[in-house]
């Protein structure tokens, strides 16, 4: 008999314990600070979510505007920072020459930093100048290629570099001011 008054206070003890914990909140409390837990990690991915979103954004904004075309020829080309500067000044001096005044000023006002691109540009004589009048078009291409090549030399550029400017030139161009700016300075920079 002591043992089943034993049995019976015990689960009278377990029967206030229960009914304690759940009057006080006890078991909802423990479910309330999960429930606390897993919104705290829900918004924290969400937060992360968001960084990474602004940061893929701001990497995309860089690569498509901001990052300059002397940079892109010195990480593709390995050249200098001023080689590059003084390259594309010279091919953009060919272009400013061949195109009309108008056309030149869209180039322009389309690309950052043509100024300083022109500035750096080395300083080249016609050296067919004269002759340039007598054969035409033709002459003038020859001029301008002779005078890029110039200007190549003058940076310690081979003269065969001016190949691979001007694709990586015209890409740009093409991605900053579009196909047609890109039209206009391909035709200025043709060569035979």
């Amino acid at each position: 008999m002591k043992n089943k008054n034993y049995l019976k206070a015990g689960f009278a003890s377990l029967a206030l314990i229960i009914t304690g914990c759940a009057s006080s909140g006890g078991g909802n409390n423990m479910m309330g600070s999960v429930n606390s837990g897993l919104s705290s990690v829900e918004q924290a991915a969400q937060t992360g979510q968001q960084a990474i979103s602004s940061g893929t954004t701001a990497a995309n904004s860089i690569t498509s505007g901001q990052v300059g075309l002397t940079d892109i020829l010195v990480q593709q080309l390995g050249v200098s920072q001023q080689q590059a500067l003084g390259g594309t000044g010279a091919i953009f001096q060919v272009a400013q020459a061949s195109m009309s005044s108008q056309a030149f000023s869209v180039l322009s006002q389309s690309l950052p930093g043509m100024s300083a691109m022109l500035e750096a540009a080395p300083v080249v004589q016609t050296p067919l100048s004269g002759l340039s009048g007598m054969m035409g078009d033709a002459g003038g291409t020859l001029n301008n290629a002779t005078s890029l090549a110039t200007s190549f030399q003058q940076l310690n550029l081979s003269p065969d570099m001016i190949g691979q400017f001007i694709p990586i030139v015209m890409n740009y161009v093409r991605n900053t001011s579009g196909q047609v700016t890109a039209d206009l300075l391909s035709s200025a920079l043709t060569m035979p």
